[in-house]
Parts: C-alpha cells; sequence; structure tokens
C-alpha cells in the first residue's frame, strides 16, 4: 500500500533512502557526466546530504520534505523550499547568486549568473522543487503520479501554487520529465557548479554544466496527470478488448 510521510530523518530511514536516491540519481547521469564525476556519487555522499537535510529540518530551515513509501518499503524522495531571495532581485532580467561552501574537499566562491528570457512574475508563495526521486524499480507504475497527488493538496492548503525547477540541459530524460510531466515553461538560463575533479595531467577540472530554470503551477501537473491516467485507462480498455 503506497502512502506519503513527512522525512523523519533517522538513521533507519536515510539508509534506504540514499540507496535509492543513488541508484536513481547515477542512471539518469550515466548519460551525460564523466567517469571520474560518477565516482563521487557514492552511498556515503547521499548519507552525508541526507543527514544535512535532517539537521537543517530540525532547524527549521527545511520544512518540506516528503518520502514515498510502499508498505513498509521506502521507495522515493521529494524536497521543496522556498526560493531564494537572490532570484527575485532581476535587473534588466539578469540575476545574481552567491555561491559559497564547501565543495568536494575544497572551500569555494562564485557569482552564478541567471539570465531571464522573460519576466517569470514570481508570487510570494513561490516554491522551488529541488528534487523528486523513485527507485528505478519503482518507476513507470503510476507510484510518481501518486506521490505527486498526495503532496500537492498538502502545499496548497498553506498557500503555495507557483513552483520553478532547474534541470540540467544534457539531461534529456529530466529534461522530458520536468517539461513534460511538470508543465515547466523556460524562463531562465544558468550554470550549476556541480565537482572539482582532476584530469588526467592531476589538474583539477571544475565541473560546470548548463542549466534551465523553468516554471509551472500544481494546479497545472494535477490536470497533466489526469489527462494521462485517463489516457493509459482508455488504452487498457482496448487492448482489453483485442
Amino acid at each position: 500500500m503506497l502512502q506519503v510521510k513527512k522525512f523523519s530523518g533517522s538513521v533507519k530511514e536515510i539508509l534506504p533512502l540514499a540507496d535509492i536516491y543513488m541508484r536513481s540519481y547515477n542512471e539518469l547521469s550515466r548519460q551525460y557526466k564523466s567517469s571520474a564525476e560518477m565516482q563521487l556519487y557514492t552511498k556515503g555522499s547521499f548519507i552525508k546530504k541526507l543527514k544535512n537535510w535532517a539537521e537543517k529540518q530540525k532547524q527549521g530551515q527545511e520544512p518540506f520534505i516528503f518520502v514515498l513509501y510502499n508498505g513498509e518499503n521506502v521507495c522515493g524522495v521529494m524536497r521543496l523550499n522556498e526560493i531564494p531571495k537572490d532570484y527575485r532581485n532581476i535587473k534588466n532580467l539578469e540575476a545574481v547568486e552567491d555561491e559559497h561552501g564547501f565543495l568536494d574537499g575544497w572551500t569555494i566562491s562564485r557569482q552564478r549568473k541567471i539570465r531571464y528570457l522573460k519576466d517569470p512574475k514570481y508570487s510570494e508563495n513561490t516554491l522551488i522543487l529541488n528534487q523528486i526521486y523513485l527507485a528505478p524499480e519503482a518507476q513507470k507504475k503510476g507510484w510518481g503520479s501518486f506521490f505527486m497527488k498526495s503532496v500537492i493538496p498538502t502545499l496548497q492548503e498553506q498557500g503555495f501554487e507557483q513552483f520553478i525547477v532547474e534541470y540540467n540541459d544534457n539531461n534529456t530524460n529530466g529534461k522530458r520529465f520536468h517539461e513534460d510531466v511538470l508543465c515547466a515553461e523556460q524562463i531562465a538560463k544558468t550554470t550549476d557548479f556541480d565537482h572539482i575533479t582532476e584530469n588526467n595531467d592531476r589538474h583539477a577540472e571544475f565541473c560546470v554544466s548548463p542549466v534551465t530554470i523553468g516554471i509551472s503551477n500544481f494546479s497545472k501537473v494535477l490536470k497533466r496527470i489526469e489527462a494521462k491516467e485517463k489516457l493509459f485507462k482508455s488504452q487498457s480498455r482496448g487492448n482489453n478488448t483485442l
């Protein structure tokens, strides 16, 4: 039986969730990321990320993390946040986001430029959908639709309707999902500083990816899911008559 729970942050939940997150992320990434970069996506790295979410959730900084269960088994995760203030500070269709912190053992600081294609007209209650991942074996079963249909009403009840997503331009499967299922309309281009690796000459290589920012709303997503489910049922009935 499928059900959605709020992320508990417990070790019992984090360990299987890290495995799912790793396998799903790596399956999507292999098509366009280098072998040196892929070696960084270990289960330990995902455990560390989830523990960081749990700590921030305790501090009230991670209000929207949801976990999909099939019975007692974890099979998916979704994380949303309010969009950074930098995104709203738009001048001449450009914004700058200051990034600071540690990356692969390096201390980094950079300004990420966001170039808007048009005025995004952010509402005060705009969220960013940071992550949504299902275990590979849980995909193409309608479980992702169930996950979205369970979470969206909770967000709408709190006044959230609009959301943005960021997706790597080289990730064709991710692009298809964000633009088709999530109905994301392209509004901006930017880059994502993923990792720092070493090239064959043992020099530092900075892995920066081209990224698209899309905007959508939760009502559109629910309507798209409903339409897809009706089409699937119609096709299933047609096959049964053959």
